[in-house]
């Protein structure tokens, strides 16, 4: 189970990550109208976001994927770890 954490943490931050730089890189270029809609997995996040705005939601998608990519990392070294330290059980010797 723990294994299926890590890999959902993986997967979301790689969603985010994704999501970050394209938000940054239609920050680059104008935006017509009072701004734009931001949505992440179906979800409507706000509505209008202006202009200005678009790198700020930019930021925090990146710092948010970094983040669970590195508690990803982080489980999986523990995981790894852990399964490194298991050592065959031995039959004790009965007298």
């Amino acid at each position: 189970m723990r294994w299926v954490t890590g890999i959902f943490f993986s997967v979301l931050g790689v969603l985010l990550l994704t999501k970050g730089l394209h938000l940054r890189s239609i920050g680059l270029v104008e935006v017509d109208g009072n701004g734009i809609g931001v949505y992440f997995l179906g979800m409507e996040i706000n509505e209008k976001v202006e202009a200005a705005d678009i790198i700020s939601y930019a930021n925090g998608f990146l710092g948010s994927g970094t983040i669970f990519l590195l508690l990803a990392v982080c489980l999986f070294v523990i995981l790894l770890k852990e399964k490194r330290t298991f050592k065959p059980l031995q039959k004790k010797n009965q007298a």
